[in-house]
C-alpha cells in the first residue's frame, strides 16, 4: 500500500463519518439536462428500514422532485414541511449510460445521487454513503478502486473522488452506492 493511501487511511479512522463527495457536478464532462425526462415523473413511494412502505412520497416533475408525507385528503397530495428541489446552477441532472445523475451543490462540495429506472417504472436511488457499514470502513474499500482525496476546511475534513465516468459506472457496478428502492405509485 501506498505511504500516502497509509496517511489517508489514518484521516479517516481520526476524523468523524462523511459522505463521499465531489468537486463537480457527475458524471464530469457530460452536458447537464434542462429537465427531468418524462418518464421519470410521477409519484414515488419510499419503504422504512422494516421493508413496509413508509408514508413519505417523492413526487418527479419535469422541473425537479417534492419530497414529504403523502396526504391523499390534500388538494397537492402532500402535507406542509416537504423538501422541494428544482434543477438550476446548484441542482445538476444528467444522464450517462441508462443512469441518471443528480449533483446538488453543498457549498463547498457535490453530492451526488444515482437514479435508475426499472422496467416496471421503479426506480432504483443510489448514494456514495453506507448505512450499516462504518465510514472508514467504506473508505477503505473505496480507496481500493479510486483515490481519495482529503481537504481540509476550518473544522470539518471533505472526502473527494474524480473519477471518470466510465469508473464511475463501475463504483456503481461493484455496489459501491448504497441502493433503496422507490415504488411507483401507479
Amino acid at each position: 500500500m501506498k505511504k500516502s493511501s497509509l496517511i489517508l487511511l489514518l484521516f479517516f479512522f481520526l476524523g468523524s463519518c462523511k459522505e463521499i463527495s465531489f468537486r463537480e457536478p457527475q458524471p464530469r464532462g457530460r452536458r447537464a439536462l434542462k429537465s427531468v425526462p418524462q418518464k421519470l415523473w410521477g409519484k414515488y413511494l419510499t419503504f422504512q428500514e422494516n421493508g413496509e412502505i413508509s408514508q413519505d412520497t417523492i413526487v418527479i416533475t419535469q422541473s425537479g422532485y417534492r419530497f414529504g408525507y403523502f396526504d391523499p385528503r390534500a388538494s397537492s397530495g402532500l402535507k406542509e414541511g416537504y423538501d422541494v428541489g428544482v434543477l438550476s446552477d446548484s441542482l445538476v441532472l444528467k444522464s450517462y449510460k441508462h443512469y441518471y445523475f443528480l449533483s446538488f451543490y453543498e457549498n463547498p462540495e457535490w453530492l451526488l445521487r444515482v437514479i435508475r429506472q426499472e422496467k416496471n417504472g421503479d426506480l432504483v436511488y443510489m448514494a456514495m454513503e453506507q448505512e450499516d457499514v462504518d465510514f472508514k470502513d467504506y473508505a477503505r474499500k473505496l480507496s481500493a478502486e479510486i483515490t481519495i482525496d482529503s481537504i481540509k476546511l476550518e473544522n470539518e475534513t471533505l472526502y473527494q473522488i474524480d473519477p471518470s465516468p466510465p469508473k464511475l459506472i463501475e463504483l456503481i457496478d461493484k455496489g459501491l452506492f448504497s441502493r433503496t428502492n422507490l415504488k411507483k405509485v401507479r
